[in-house]
């Protein structure tokens, strides 16, 4: 029996079907397969920008608040309150006192008073490292007392002082005696805890004196 030869164009149909599916095979391997989720490696970028959200602002200098009495409210203005607070802060900055501002609002002046966990708190978003509270007062003796407490972010109190204007018939310039009086009772403290100075020369201006000092630092 003589073999049964298949007919050529079937032959190359077989052929050319063959030939397709090694070009598919090969085509198909060359391209890029992707990679396993448990080998994924995190790109640098992200990981930096992570890090540096995660980042925590270092907290330094001081926060100073005025708060005003209800007796100052009764017996005496705004204005003098204002006038008071500024001379103290004036001494603060004029010696390189860091100070740390309320994110919310540049200056903390509150008509009333408020509990040290609040101040503390306002604190720390501000960034700072100690609490300086200035108290305005209208006490019955006098007609201003100022009395400034500091408090570390514990709520421990590490010092206090007083200043007042002297009990007199009229009320001119009791403010400025009050200020410089204070004033001239923290100025000791300058440079140490809640009174922390920027760089740079360090004077020591007591307000109402016009006169400058330098301040002998051992």
């Amino acid at each position: 029996m003589l073999p049964i030869v298949q007919p050529v164009p079937l032959r190359k149909a077989v052929v050319f079907v063959f030939f397709v599916i090694l070009l598919a095979v090969a085509a198909y391997s060359q391209v890029p397969q992707p990679a396993v989720p448990g080998n994924q490696q995190p790109s640098t970028g992200m990981e930096n920008s992570s890090q540096d959200s995660a980042k925590v602002t270092q907290p330094g200098g001081v926060f100073l608040a005025a708060l005003r009495t209800q007796n100052h409210i009764a017996r005496s203005d705004s204005n003098k309150f204002n006038e008071a607070v500024d001379g103290v802060e004036q001494f603060l900055t004029s010696n390189k006192v860091v100070l740390r501002e309320d994110p919310v609002r540049t200056k903390f002046r509150l008509e009333s008073t408020m509990s040290k966990e609040n101040l503390i708190h306002v604190a720390e978003d501000a960034g700072a490292r100690y609490v300086l509270q200035l108290t305005v007062d209208r006490p019955v003796t006098s007609w201003i007392e100022l009395t400034m407490q500091c408090f570390d972010l514990q709520g421990k109190q590490l010092w206090e002082e007083r200043g007042s204007g002297a009990n007199q018939f009229t009320s001119s310039g009791h403010v400025q005696k009050a200020v410089k009086k204070l004033t001239s009772r923290i100025a000791s403290k300058l440079g140490t805890e809640c009174l922390p100075q920027s760089e740079g020369p360090k004077t020591v201006e007591v307000q109402n004196t016009g006169v400058q000092k330098e301040e002998k630092k051992r």
